[in-house]
């Protein structure tokens, strides 16, 4: 495959979709490098280091120009600053069946204003600050199965895609994202063995949600034998715009 331009870098931050707001985005995945490195034998000519990896950590930071209307960057920012954990999915463009980073972050850090005669810039970071249910996980990779789109009805909706099997000792995650909110949503990731879904199992379930922000379905673990999942609606009242992300790990 070819290189990206990064013109259309998306995020999806809990209910926000920032995409539009943003001309810097920096996913950081790491892990701490903790030394344990010993004594050597004399015989030992050339010693190195030994490393082995720490805690795990995703950090997000995020610039673009500031705006402070209702439901627009600077509300929603100065609201989930210090407070709880925000439902994030990050992709190189948010199209169906991309690439997408989903993770559960608290946002520490906004600057905003800057120099005289100058667009008005912000930057916001957030960091992984639980793990992924039990497990010490800070980010899922996965893909979009349904970009920001408003749904009305039941039935499957994005695009379904192989993700693989989940082993023994893996899970499954999947994160849903909801803009604009009608009056109750619920909604099922199911699998399959094929692309057809004639016998398609429920693995998890997204339940009346009534507002906008962002859910992290209960994680599911393996092993599981489907390689193809997909998002489906169970019922629908009002219009919600909505979008999906699901990984394995």
């Amino acid at each position: 495959m070819g290189s990206y331009a990064a013109n259309n870098i998306t995020t999806w931050f809990s209910g926000h979709d920032m995409t539009g707001q943003l001309n810097s985005t920096a996913l950081a995945l790491s892990y701490d490098a903790l030394d344990a490195t010993v004594y050597q034998p004399a015989t030992v000519t050339n010693p190195s280091r030994v490393r082995v990896a720490g805690h795990e950590d995703a950090k997000l930071d995020e610039a673009g120009f500031w705006e402070a209307g209702d439901g627009l960057i600077d509300p929603t920012a100065f609201a989930a600053l210090g407070g709880g954990s925000q439902v994030v999915s990050a992709s190189n463009d948010g199209a169906e069946s991309s690439v997408a980073y989903l993770f559960r972050a608290r946002q520490f850090n906004y600057e905003i204003f800057g120099q005289v005669g100058e667009l008005i810039p912000f930057r916001l970071t957030c960091q992984s600050a639980r793990g992924t249910g039990l497990a010490s996980v800070s980010a899922v990779r996965g893909r979009v199965l349904k970009t920001r789109a408003d749904v009305s009805g039941t039935g499957a909706t994005g695009t379904a895609y192989q993700l693989g099997a989940v082993s023994a000792g893996q899970y499954l995650y999947a994160a849903l994202h909801v803009f604009s909110a009608g009056t109750t949503i619920t909604a099922v990731l199911e699998s399959d063995s094929d692309n057809t879904f004639a016998s398609a199992t429920t693995q998890a379930t997204f339940s009346a949600i009534t507002a906008v922000g962002g859910t992290w379905a209960t994680r599911v673990a393996g092993p599981i034998t489907d390689t193809w999942y997909r998002l489906r609606i169970t019922a629908c009242t009002g219009t919600f715009s909505i979008a999906c992300t699901a990984g394995i790990r």
